[in-house]
């Protein structure tokens, strides 16, 4: 393949960019350093100019999700609503990332949840709730000025809400990738989301069911992700592994 001069940052982005890309196709432990290379027609030496090691390519590609959504969000605090919409478009805002390539965020979420990379998935959260629990105590001062939530303390209420969400997104992922056989069942998925939306409900003092955000589509969307999936048959809901809705 015959390359162009790019400027260093543009080359580094062209790695992020085919890495992306890479882990969507063929997940992160089948994506090699040499596959890389090799694709984007380069030697190992610019590679390691830019990254020490395919973890550290990584730390980088997830980074830059979090920049990229972070100007999304800095746009949603600006707008004139209240709370309680902006809440839920920060929500919605969060999983329209991961949502741009599922089956990329599926083979992330399997690789930082393995034991051996704990170290990586508590540098990765940290670094999320550095840029994000500001923003979301900026919400909930709001809603508390407008008398729509009820809580005492915004700040340490956004750190347990963004703790909260850590862990559905965890047991969601783990639903998703250990289910036994593969076999998936939309109700189980679907329970696992309004139960924490629930209990951040509760934990900020908004009204019950405002933020139920999930449908049958989106979470069908997900399922499809996994290769090889089966979805169990509900006696009400009979459901399609590929539904006419795209």
């Amino acid at each position: 393949m015959t390359q162009t001069n790019l400027k260093p940052n543009a080359r580094k982005e062209e790695f992020l960019d085919l890495a992306e890309d890479l882990f969507a196709r063929l997940g992160y432990e089948k994506t090699s350093v040499d596959r890389i290379v090799f694709e984007i027609g380069l030697s190992k030496g610019a590679f390691y100019h830019h990254f020490k090691s395919k973890s550290d390519l990584l730390d980088a590609a997830l980074a830059r999700m979090l920049q990229r959504v972070e100007g999304q969000l800095i746009e949603l605090l600006e707008t004139k609503v209240p709370a309680i919409e902006k809440l839920r478009n920060f929500i919605l805002c969060l999983d329209a990332v991961k949502s741009e390539n599922r089956k990329s965020s599926l083979q992330i979420g399997k690789f930082l949840l393995q034991d051996a990379n704990a170290i990586l998935l508590g540098r990765m959260r940290r670094a999320a709730n550095l840029r994000f629990v500001p923003m979301l105590a900026t919400i909930l001062e709001q809603g508390a000025l407008e008398a729509k939530f009820h809580l005492d303390n915004p700040q340490l209420v956004a750190r347990i809400v963004w703790e909260l969400g850590e862990a559905m997104e965890e047991a969601l992922t783990r639903q998703l990738l250990e289910a036994p056989g593969n076999r998936i069942e939309l109700s189980e998925l679907s329970n696992i989301y309004n139960t924490y939306m629930m209990a951040v409900e509760r934990v900020i003092g908004a009204p019950e069911k405002s933020l139920h955000l999930t449908d049958d589509k989106m979470l069908r969307s997900w399922i499809k992700a996994i290769p090889h999936n089966e979805v169990i048959r509900s006696q009400t809901d009979i459901l399609q592994i590929f539904p006419r809705d795209r």
